[in-house]
Protein backbone atom coordinates (compact mmCIF):
# COMPACT_ATOMS: atom_id res chain seq x y z
CA UNK A 1 0.00 0.00 0.00
CA UNK A 2 1.27 3.48 -0.88
CA UNK A 3 2.13 6.01 1.80
CA UNK A 4 -0.60 8.64 1.47
CA UNK A 5 0.77 10.94 4.18
CA UNK A 6 2.57 13.10 1.61
CA UNK A 7 -0.09 13.00 -1.11
CA UNK A 8 -1.77 16.30 -1.99
CA UNK A 9 -5.30 16.91 -0.74
CA UNK A 10 -8.02 18.47 -2.90
CA UNK A 11 -11.13 19.68 -1.08
CA UNK A 12 -14.07 20.81 -3.17
CA UNK A 13 -17.22 22.55 -1.98
CA UNK A 14 -19.81 23.16 -4.66
CA UNK A 15 -23.33 24.32 -5.31
CA UNK A 16 -25.44 23.20 -8.23
CA UNK A 17 -27.58 26.01 -9.65
CA UNK A 18 -30.42 25.57 -12.14
CA UNK A 19 -29.50 27.76 -15.09
CA UNK A 20 -32.51 27.47 -17.38
CA UNK A 21 -34.79 24.94 -18.98
CA UNK A 22 -33.52 23.81 -22.36
CA UNK A 23 -35.54 21.43 -24.56
CA UNK A 24 -37.44 19.58 -21.85
CA UNK A 25 -34.39 19.17 -19.62
CA UNK A 26 -32.70 21.18 -16.92
CA UNK A 27 -29.33 22.78 -17.42
CA UNK A 28 -27.08 23.24 -14.39
CA UNK A 29 -24.09 25.37 -13.47
CA UNK A 30 -21.74 24.00 -10.82
CA UNK A 31 -20.16 26.74 -8.71
CA UNK A 32 -17.00 25.21 -7.24
CA UNK A 33 -14.67 26.42 -4.50
CA UNK A 34 -11.50 24.35 -4.59
CA UNK A 35 -8.76 24.22 -1.96
CA UNK A 36 -5.59 22.27 -2.70
CA UNK A 37 -3.04 21.38 -0.04
CA UNK A 38 0.41 20.49 -1.37
CA UNK A 39 3.97 21.81 -0.96
CA UNK A 40 3.38 24.93 -3.05
CA UNK A 41 7.05 25.93 -3.09
CA UNK A 42 8.14 22.58 -4.52
CA UNK A 43 5.58 21.80 -7.17
CA UNK A 44 3.78 22.76 -10.36
CA UNK A 45 -0.02 23.05 -10.30
CA UNK A 46 -2.38 23.03 -13.27
CA UNK A 47 -6.19 23.29 -13.21
CA UNK A 48 -8.15 22.87 -16.42
CA UNK A 49 -11.76 22.52 -17.56
CA UNK A 50 -12.56 20.46 -20.63
CA UNK A 51 -15.51 18.77 -22.28
CA UNK A 52 -16.24 15.18 -21.27
CA UNK A 53 -17.56 14.36 -24.74
CA UNK A 54 -15.12 14.03 -27.61
CA UNK A 55 -17.70 15.23 -30.13
CA UNK A 56 -17.98 18.56 -28.28
CA UNK A 57 -14.44 19.73 -28.84
CA UNK A 58 -14.57 22.92 -26.85
CA UNK A 59 -11.28 24.61 -26.07
CA UNK A 60 -9.60 23.60 -22.81
CA UNK A 61 -9.77 26.42 -20.26
CA UNK A 62 -6.87 26.96 -17.88
CA UNK A 63 -8.16 27.99 -14.45
CA UNK A 64 -6.28 30.70 -12.53
CA UNK A 65 -5.61 30.06 -8.84
CA UNK A 66 -4.16 31.82 -5.83
CA UNK A 67 -1.05 30.30 -4.23
CA UNK A 68 -0.43 30.39 -0.50
CA UNK A 69 2.03 28.72 1.90
CA UNK A 70 0.33 25.34 1.98
CA UNK A 71 -1.12 25.15 -1.53
CA UNK A 72 -3.67 27.00 -3.62
CA UNK A 73 -7.33 28.00 -3.85
CA UNK A 74 -9.61 28.81 -6.75
CA UNK A 75 -13.22 29.28 -7.85
CA UNK A 76 -14.52 27.79 -11.08
CA UNK A 77 -17.85 27.32 -12.81
CA UNK A 78 -18.55 24.09 -14.67
CA UNK A 79 -21.40 23.41 -17.05
CA UNK A 80 -23.03 20.05 -17.55
CA UNK A 81 -20.83 17.79 -19.64
CA UNK A 82 -17.59 19.40 -18.47
CA UNK A 83 -14.87 18.01 -16.25
CA UNK A 84 -12.31 19.59 -13.94
CA UNK A 85 -8.74 18.32 -14.00
CA UNK A 86 -6.19 19.02 -11.23
CA UNK A 87 -2.54 18.10 -11.88
CA UNK A 88 0.42 18.50 -9.56
CA UNK A 89 4.02 17.65 -10.36
CA UNK A 90 6.48 17.92 -7.48
CA UNK A 91 10.17 18.75 -7.87
CA UNK A 92 11.12 15.11 -7.36
CA UNK A 93 8.99 14.24 -10.40
CA UNK A 94 6.04 12.69 -8.57
CA UNK A 95 2.91 13.09 -10.66
CA UNK A 96 -0.54 13.55 -9.09
CA UNK A 97 -3.86 14.11 -10.84
CA UNK A 98 -7.59 13.92 -10.29
CA UNK A 99 -10.59 14.36 -12.61
CA UNK A 100 -14.08 15.43 -11.55
CA UNK A 101 -17.17 15.35 -13.74
CA UNK A 102 -20.73 16.63 -13.59
CA UNK A 103 -23.73 14.31 -13.55
CA UNK A 104 -27.27 15.41 -12.80
CA UNK A 105 -26.97 17.72 -9.82
CA UNK A 106 -23.73 16.18 -8.60
CA UNK A 107 -20.01 16.68 -9.02
CA UNK A 108 -18.24 13.31 -8.83
CA UNK A 109 -14.67 12.11 -8.74
CA UNK A 110 -13.86 10.21 -11.93
CA UNK A 111 -10.23 9.27 -11.39
CA UNK A 112 -7.55 10.05 -8.82
CA UNK A 113 -3.84 9.26 -8.88
CA UNK A 114 -1.91 9.91 -5.67
CA UNK A 115 -4.37 12.59 -4.52
CA UNK A 116 -6.70 12.50 -1.53
CA UNK A 117 -9.99 14.08 -2.54
CA UNK A 118 -13.11 15.25 -0.71
CA UNK A 119 -16.28 16.67 -2.24
CA UNK A 120 -18.99 18.50 -0.31
CA UNK A 121 -22.23 19.74 -1.87
CA UNK A 122 -23.57 22.97 -0.40
CA UNK A 123 -27.33 22.76 0.06
CA UNK A 124 -29.46 25.84 -0.47
CA UNK A 125 -31.72 26.67 2.43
Amino acid sequence: MEDQSHDPVVHISYECVLQERVRESDSYVYEIACGITYPATTGHLSLRVMSMHSYRRTPIREIPFTRHETGATTYVELLEGEQLEVRIVTCDGTYHKVFYYTHGKELLEQYARRIISTIQQIQRE
